[in-house]
């Protein structure tokens, strides 16, 4: 345990642009814990008392009429270049809500997204199609390697190379790697999608950086809500009413900012 201690702490301390994670992960020890099993269930109740079909949640954030399909062709091709990856990453998230959102927000002019949490870049290809779809925008993904995984490589493996053009990848944690993204998407975005560090002090980080970015109209979807109350307490702060969806056993959250 110690061995393993030592050999986190030197990994991070090869990368300066890691150090405010670093640092966060510590202090997260000293703080009152946001995660335990009775605050899992509250979450899972909160989440599944509100869960709908995809339609319908679609439709309470405003986006009504058919669900475009995330194209079979193109999942095959991600799955086939996924399998490509020495590693093991995390799985897909709800692909259907997220390319759905994606291809049905239709500001006008091209769109702009961020997404947290990349892995195998299933989330990543479904908002890239999706954007492509709307008439065209860009993607900018945060990820942070897993820490002596060495999966630097292949994180993003699924996503085709033709839809490369219109995305950029940050390779850090959300502390900086967020930020830095936002920056990227010049300070304002149509569209968010967060799925790393879903820890409840992780959450109260990243989602009011997030809401301070998206443009009115735009719309925030957040995975595995249902880990800790950080979006229910969150969506109650700001003052919106959040649709949720459930895929696999595990609950998306979906709010829109007047």
């Amino acid at each position: 345990m110690i061995i393993e201690k030592v050999k986190t702490m030197l990994w991070f301390a090869q990368r300066p642009t890691f150090y405010a994670q670093a640092v966060e992960l510590g202090l997260r020890k000293l703080r009152p814990n946001r995660d335990g099993a009775d605050e899992v269930a509250r979450a899972n109740e909160w989440a599944a008392k509100r869960a709908q079909s995809l339609e319908m949640a679609l439709a309470a954030i405003g986006l009504e009429g058919t669900v475009p399909e995330l194209n079979p062709a193109l999942l095959a091709e991600g799955d086939e270049r996924a399998r490509r990856s020495s590693v093991k990453m995390g799985g897909a998230g709800d692909l259907s809500l997220i390319h759905a959102v994606s291809a049905m927000l239709r500001p006008q002019r091209p769109k702009t997204a961020v997404e947290t949490g990349v892995a195998y870049g299933w989330s990543s290809l479904a908002i890239l199609s999706g954007l492509e779809k709307a008439g065209g925008g860009q993607l900018i993904s945060v990820d942070m390697p897993y820490p002596k995984m060495g999966n630097d490589a292949f994180v993003g493996i699924a996503v085709p190379d033709r839809l490369h053009g219109n995305w950029t990848l940050v390779r850090e944690p959300d502390r900086n790697g967020l930020k830095k993204a936002l920056r990227l998407a010049g300070g304002s975005v149509d569209l968010v999608h967060y799925d790393s560090d879903k820890s409840f002090y992780g959450r109260r980080f990243a989602f009011p950086l997030i809401w301070a970015a998206l443009r009115p109209g735009g719309i925030f979807i957040s995975d595995d809500i249902q880990d800790n109350l950080g979006f229910a307490e969150f969506v109650e702060e700001v003052g919106v009413t959040p649709a949720v969806t459930e895929s696999g056993g595990k609950f998306v959250g979906i709010c829109r900012k007047p």
